[in-house]
């Protein structure tokens, strides 16, 4: 912990023991570990202007200033920053609770499901989160910090120099996969499972060391994809990523608000994740635009790739049941797997007709389902 926000700490523990007083005293600092460009950035600016408005707190959100996304939990943790967006799967032992249900976020595509499959996952897992897993919220405490809210991307695609639209099709082909399922399902498809960090891919797929990548329809721009692809699948691997704590804050911070000034930043965190979700979805459909324009294949693929796929989910439940068994030493995996799948199933129906971009709605969904259960007396308390 700086000296600097070890000050900031005790000054807001001699106001949190005043009785109704308020925390005005210093700008709170919200960490994002990607630049401006990056989708959740305006849905994070949104939010410190809540916090001003609403909850009379300053706020300004730091992008790649202030700390890496890999930095960002212990940056919460010890104190660098106020609140952080953190990506719990850079941490796999630290928050190995929410992670099991991240790894499962191909379930989120299987199946029937809405126009916006990451707003199901994102309602699931805050759900599950927040009013199911205590030990989810035991591992937050442990690093210091306080899960408010969720956030999830568009599904992924395959963004490819060849193009696949059969499941024979994959077979022999080159994957770059950004997380560990994504690696399993090239392998079950026939392929082969490449390492390449984010910032190589493109060079990688123009070189032909990788045939394709994993990635949602965004990265076409975000990452010039655009420029060395071919193809795109739509119907497969599917899945999104959704291992976000979109707006995690320090627990010495959170303990020095007031009860009626965490209830404001509830309600202004659950807002940011509907609004992450429409952001995300724009990428995607600018992505899909310039796809077009470049002249880039679109294939749906067919039945015989979509069910090897579906396949493959059903079968990796298992192995990731295994896992988290095994390596991680969580206990009763499979009834918490067989709670977040009713979690899924809730939610996908819960948000198949949410309208695109209605962010009013999604956030009243989110809002009545889960963030209203959340006591702001107690949640993060203890």
């Amino acid at each position: 912990m700086t000296p600097r926000h070890g000050l900031f700490a005790a000054g807001l523990s001699v106001l949190a023991a005043i009785p109704g007083a308020a925390v005005q005293a210093q700008t709170l600092r919200i960490a994002l570990g990607l630049p401006e460009v990056y989708a959740a950035y305006e849905p994070l600016v949104g939010f410190a202007g809540r916090l001003k408005s609403d909850v009379g707190l300053d706020a300004r959100v730091y992008a790649m200033s202030l700390l890496t996304l890999a930095e960002t939990a212990g940056g919460v943790r010890d104190g660098l920053t106020d609140i952080g967006f953190v990506v719990f799967p850079y941490h796999p032992v630290e928050f190995s609770e929410v992670n099991l249900v991240a790894n499962l976020s191909m379930l989120a595509t299987k199946g029937a499901t809405g126009p916006l499959p990451g707003a199901a996952m994102t309602g699931a897992t805050m759900e599950y989160t927040l009013l199911n897993c205590p030990e989810c919220l035991a591992q937050m405490k442990a690093n210091n910090q306080v899960y408010l809210t969720g956030a999830s991307t568009p599904p992924y695609r395959l963004l490819c120099t060849k193009p696949i639209s059969t499941a024979e099709d994959a077979r022999g082909k080159r994957f770059r996969a950004g997380a560990a399922n994504w690696a399993r399902w090239s392998e079950a498809m026939g392929g082969a499972s490449v390492t390449v960090p984010g910032n190589e891919t493109y060079d990688a797929m123009s070189q032909g060391i990788v045939d394709c990548t994993i990635s949602p329809l965004g990265d076409l721009v975000g990452g010039r994809y655009v420029d060395v692809s071919t193809d795109v699948t739509m119907v497969a691997p599917g899945g999104v990523f959704a291992g976000l704590g979109a707006a995690n804050v320090n627990r010495d911070v959170w303990q020095a608000f007031t009860p009626d000034q965490r209830s404001g930043i509830l309600r202004a965190a659950n807002r940011l994740s509907a609004e992450a979700i429409f952001a995300y979805h724009a990428d995607d459909v600018e992505g899909l635009a310039a796809a077009r324009a470049k002249g880039i294949r679109i294939h749906e693929g067919d039945a015989t790739l979509a069910s090897a796929s579906d396949a493959f989910v059903d079968a990796d439940t298992a192995t990731i049941s295994a896992q988290f068994t095994k390596q991680f030493k969580l206990a009763n995996v499979d009834a918490k797997i067989a709670t977040f799948r009713a979690l899924i199933d809730k939610w996908k129906g819960l948000t198949a007709d949410i309208g695109i971009g209605d962010v009013d709605r999604l956030e009243k969904l989110y809002w009545d389902e889960v963030v209203s259960k959340v006591d702001p007396a107690t949640h993060g308390m203890d």
